[in-house]
């Protein structure tokens, strides 16, 4: 019991370095992002876009998947999964401050509000990846798909990073929408 204890708490740091710092979400820049980007489904009322996967610097550790989602809907939607081709699982997380120490935990379901948008960045909501794939490469693509309540299904393409590639400086152009 106490050698799980100890390899949890070593784990931790390893897990939470691959969510980051916190990224402060502000409406007008994500839907601005998500025209500029045209990777909107009318029919669905969802636009996605910055898709991306940061694979792990050690093999056999989980990575991690970002976006963006906006919802030009007039009611709630609610986000109960993603996906992502070539990765065994795929888990919603949200990194948060509990009684001053910085924890990260499965977010389940996620909520997004009317006219709302919600960012998958470092420091917040974000997607860990398991069982990844070894022919996932940097500098490739992938498909990253999330799952509505409803049963409703969104797809984008994700631009694959390495470790250390930062993402500020990743070409979006030409990333397009699938259904």
């Amino acid at each position: 019991m106490r050698r799980l204890i100890v390899l949890a708490a070593l784990a931790l740091p390893a897990a939470l370095a691959a969510c980051g710092d916190t990224t402060e979400v502000d409406q007008g820049d994500l839907q601005e992002e998500a025209i500029a980007n045209d990777a909107g489904d009318a029919q669905l009322g969802l636009a996605l876009s910055q898709a991306r996967v940061r694979l792990p610097a050690v093999e056999g550790r989980p990575g991690v998947a970002y976006f963006d989602l906006v919802s030009n809907r007039d009611e709630p939607v609610r986000i109960v999964s993603v996906e992502v081709m070539g990765v065994g699982e795929a888990e919603m997380h949200e990194t948060k401050e509990e009684d001053g120490v910085t924890v990260m935990a499965s977010a389940g379901s996620i909520l997004l509000e009317p006219r709302e948008g919600v960012r998958f960045a470092p420091g917040g909501f974000h997607v860990m990846l398991f069982d990844i794939d070894p022919g996932l490469a940097a500098g490739d693509t992938t498909d990253l798909t999330i799952t509505l309540e409803n049963g409703d299904k969104f797809s984008t393409t994700a631009q694959i990073l390495g470790p250390g590639e930062d993402m500020s400086e990743m070409d979006m152009h030409g990333m397009e929408t699938v259904h």
